[in-house]
């Protein structure tokens, strides 16, 4: 078959070849080609668009290794790590609202065809902004980092990604200026990453989504507000946005109730106050475990009280009443999958002995007076954050109200804005 490959590949197929005198030229040419339908990523055609204005050839060359190097370090973890970088980067220090939808769908025209946003008129400035990529960069692996591994620098950062908050890149990336220092760029995004923290929670706890389609317009909003923030600035104007929800603990926790919409932010939250707990009286926390769900022994969400009415409804006006507050978040907590499934529909009673066991937790076993004998952290605990625990022998809707209010006070204690003062 070959001979007949090679009549083909000579009748058929014609071969041209390209003279340049620059290698400037050679970039240009390259963008116009691949511009009139060769299939290259966006990436790819940003960096022949951004080389081509560049004079210097050592500079030009150096950039594009300086380039390339970025963009493998980008796609290690993600094939689209490098395409979702420069997106967010775009949106966090660029864009304005009209330019968001645009820069998604195809960045390297967006930049082509507004240079005057991005203050690129001469060769120097094409140099400066491959440099900027190359620094905000460092920040998005930085970022993209804290958000698979708990540390207490970023720890916000960790637990916005638990609850797949796709837009926290673009956020955090917003306040930070070219330039600034480690520490900096660490306490911005810190900062950024607890308002984050309270933002989700404010709106999950009223029943309000936080989907990229249905907050984008907000998350925008607070994008451009807090873009190349010094760090007293950013404080004031993220602790604003977040006095202006009017987020009132008490009557979102009371009006909380286990479904499938608030499932995963119960969870969390659950996991939250039981390893905030753990924490402040020098237990290993145990978010991490908690927070899992796909793990053969995951922690789940635990009913108190049974399902069943006929059984456990004695002091519930009626069915409805009932479900209502076995849903409540005061009547939850977190047990391993097994030790929830062989408790199943078992009294107070017997749950209880099970909770204040090792195969509970603290918050768990705080429903058991033996936790409170011989126990001084926890004790200091309670009494430093004038908390209302307290142990009860049986579990009704009195109990359920206590309990209640008992986690009002520890959300507050964990989503504060003591960070922004």
């Amino acid at each position: 078959t070959i001979p007949y490959f090679c009549d083909w590949l000579v009748e058929k197929v014609f071969f041209m070849e390209i003279l340049v005198l620059t290698e400037q030229d050679a970039h240009k040419i390259f963008v116009t080609m691949n511009d009139r339908g060769l299939s290259l990523t966006s990436t790819e055609m940003l960096k022949g668009y951004l080389l081509s204005k560049i004079d210097d050839d050592t500079r030009r060359e150096d950039l594009n290794d300086q380039w390339k190097n970025e963009i493998t370090l980008l796609k290690k973890d993600d094939r689209k790590g490098d395409e979702d970088f420069i997106k967010a980067w775009l949106r966090a220090q660029y864009a304005t609202n009209k330019d968001f939808e645009t820069i998604g769908e195809a960045f390297h025209k967006w930049i082509r065809d507004n240079p005057q946003k991005l203050e690129l008129n001469t060769s120097t400035d094409y140099e400066e902004f491959i440099q900027k990529f190359s620094y905000f960069a460092k920040i998005y692996r930085k970022i993209k980092f804290a958000e698979k591994n708990l540390d207490e620098k970023t720890k916000y950062v960790f637990y916005n990604a638990q609850l797949n908050f796709t837009m926290q890149p673009q956020l955090l990336l917003a306040p930070i200026c070219y330039g600034d220092d480690e520490a900096t760029v660490i306490q911005k995004i810190n900062l950024t990453g607890r308002f984050i923290d309270l933002f989700i929670n404010a709106r999950v706890t009223n029943y309000k989504r936080v989907e990229h389609n249905i907050i984008k317009t907000d998350i925008f909003k607070i994008t451009t507000v807090i873009r190349n923030c010094t760090v007293d600035t950013l404080k004031i104007r993220l602790k604003k946005y977040y006095d202006d929800l009017n987020y009132d603990a008490f009557d979102a926790m009371t009006n909380l109730k286990l479904n499938l919409f608030t499932k995963k932010y119960i969870k969390n939250i659950l996991a939250r106050v039981t390893s905030f707990i753990e924490e402040k009286i020098n237990v290993a926390p145990n978010y991490i475990e908690y927070i899992k769900f796909q793990t053969k022994n995951a922690y789940e969400i635990e009913h108190i009280i049974g399902k069943d009415y006929e059984t456990f409804g004695g002091n519930f006006d009626d069915e409805k009443e009932f479900n209502d507050y076995r849903n409540s978040i005061g009547a939850l907590l977190l047990l391993r999958k097994s030790i929830n499934a062989s408790l199943n529909d078992s009294d107070y009673s017997q749950k209880l002995i099970k909770y204040c066991s090792t195969d509970g937790n603290i918050y768990a076993a705080s429903l058991g007076e033996q936790t409170y004998r011989n126990n001084p952290q926890f004790q200091r605990f309670i009494s430093e954050n004038d908390l209302h625990f307290e142990p009860f022998d049986k579990f009704g809707k009195k109990e359920i109200q206590s309990r209640l209010l008992l986690i009002v006070e520890l959300v507050n204690l964990i989503w504060n804005t003591e960070e922004f003062k």
